[in-house]
């Protein structure tokens, strides 16, 4: 909407055949330079197509996601089990850019930047919780909680992700973790590009 508006300002500008003086102080001394208007309308598109451009990449660089573990507001226990899990994360809340992947609870970063991530875990029916969010497997922060059912821990950190960067929730074998729709969260956004 806006480019289509310059476009006519500057097509108007040209019908009346404007001139612009353009003004350069290099080395003390003023240049005057006389630019037609054509060449100021070709200027300006080049520096609108830049701005659309900029601002296309900016749109690509929205990355947010928020998801609770459990759907339902009922109260649900998950563990211990024999080995470890990854935890899956159902209710999304948030989802822009659609790098958050509810059927498997895997983040994968859409582009490299710096992202913040948090999670929250409230500890189960066994009385232990023990969680980690790995990064491609490897373990990055944890929430450690031994203080009997329904306590919670949270944790957070910013992390530099390449492309293809892949985050989980990891619940170590034997603990448990509980949720009633909002109280077991993984969330993260993009802070910047890289």
């Amino acid at each position: 909407m806006v480019s289509g508006q310059l476009v006519y300002l500057l097509a108007v500008c040209g019908l009346v055949g404007a001139q612009i003086i353009i003004s350069e102080g290099e080395g003390g001394s003023d240049v005057t330079q006389k630019m037609s208007s054509e060449d100021l309308v070709k200027q300006l598109m080049t520096r609108v197509e830049n701005l659309e451009r900029e601002h296309e990449e900016r749109e690509k660089s929205h990355v947010a996601f928020s998801a609770s573990l459990n759907i339902a507001e009922q109260w649900n226990t998950y563990g211990p089990f024999v080995a470890d899990a990854t935890l899956v994360f159902r209710r999304v809340t948030t989802n822009i850019g659609e790098a958050y992947d509810p059927s498997t609870g895997i983040f994968t970063a859409p582009r490299k930047g710096l992202y913040y991530i948090r999670y929250t875990t409230c500890v189960g029916d066994s009385g232990s919780l023990n969680t980690a969010l790995t990064k491609n497997g490897e373990v990055m922060f944890a929430v450690f909680d031994t203080r009997g059912s329904h306590g919670s821990g949270s944790n957070g950190m910013t992390l530099v992700l390449e492309q293809g960067d892949q985050l989980s929730i990891t619940l170590w074998r034997e603990k448990s973790i509980f949720d009633q729709s909002r109280l077991s969260t993984f969330s993260g956004f993009l802070l910047y590009p890289m």
